[in-house]
């Protein structure tokens, strides 16, 4: 497959951060796109993944969907495992068996047990928590079942839309004297509007270097260069802010450790992503450096943000 113009493309999961900036973005207006709402295609469900594809069968699945909230998924273990473990597996038996494309978005949750990062892609998972685990078993799941799938790793996403951290910070900042945040805890970035800045040569690496076997290792991280951590992030935030507003000037932001962080599922000190900068450059992918995508969204998020905060 050489033209990768006017693929169709099923996304599933896109009415998150990434599915959100792919689908206002006006470079991917070549693909065709197609965004199954949860109640067309439920990833719990092996009817509905089924059924769906036999409907419509398109040249490429990206799975965005996931069941993200680390914290309930330690009482919702059940329905976290049928859409972050079952789910993928599935998808992968029906790509197979239709011998389309394959590419399923993970995190950096997969790691950080050991807090012995930053953490290339072919090292092991140990994933601290039940979230972590199910998106670990379904990398596993979709890699054994598809030899012609790829998993793509991101980090601490972020953008204009949907909830994140960025546009946490904002609220406090906006509704609070102090802010807690905590320092000890060393991550990676990834900020959705890059990955939709980089569809095209996303979709032709997979093909070139995936779908047809070429590179071994079927697993790519996708954040920033630069590593940084919470209390860094909220500083460029809050920085940002007061450049935009003098009434937030004696916003205090506070650092505090991870373990006085209180929260159901355990949290790891470190998660970073080691990130093949020369071969992502080589396939012309381009990242932002995390700060200017931070501000960015700060930038167009914190007027949306007081007016919605305002109107109650």
């Amino acid at each position: 497959m050489g033209n990768y113009n006017n693929l169709n493309i099923l996304i599933i999961g896109g009415s998150g951060q990434v599915g959100s900036e792919i689908t206002k973005n006006p470079q991917n207006k070549d693909f065709k796109l197609h965004f199954p709402k949860s109640s067309e295609l439920d990833l719990a469900s092996k009817n509905s993944i089924i059924n769906y594809l036999n409907k419509f069968t398109p040249d490429l699945v990206i799975n965005l969907g996931a069941y993200t909230k680390v914290d309930k998924a330690e009482e919702e273990k059940d329905r976290c495992s049928l859409i972050n473990s079952f789910g993928p597996k599935i998808l992968a038996e029906e790509a197979k068996k239709r011998e389309i494309g394959l590419i399923h978005i993970s995190t950096d949750y997969v790691f950080g047990k050991d807090s012995s990062g930053p953490y290339d892609c072919e090292n092991k998972k140990d994933p601290i928590n039940y979230y972590g685990q199910t998106k670990a078993e379904g990398e596993d799941n979709v890699l054994e079942t598809y030899s012609k799938s790829l998993v793509i790793r991101l980090s601490s996403v972020f953008s204009n839309y949907g909830d994140n951290f960025v546009k946490s910070i904002l609220r406090s900042i906006i509704k609070n004297d102090k802010t807690k945040v905590v320092s000890d805890q060393k991550i990676s970035l990834t900020s959705a509007s890059d990955f939709s800045n980089n569809m095209i040569p996303i979709i032709k690496l997979y093909y070139e270097d995936f779908f047809n076997n070429k590179n071994k290792c079927r697993i790519l991280h996708f954040a920033s260069f630069n590593y940084t951590d919470w209390y860094s992030v909220s500083k460029i935030i809050l920085k940002e802010v007061n450049l935009m507003y003098d009434s937030f000037k004696d916003h205090e932001i506070e650092p505090i450790l991870l373990k006085d962080w209180k929260s159901i599922a355990l949290r790891s000190n470190d998660t970073r992503l080691i990130i093949n900068e020369n071969y992502l450059g080589y396939n012309d992918i381009k990242l932002s450096k995390w700060e200017e995508a931070v501000r960015n969204v700060v930038r167009k998020s914190l007027p949306e943000i007081i007016k919605e905060l305002e109107n109650g």
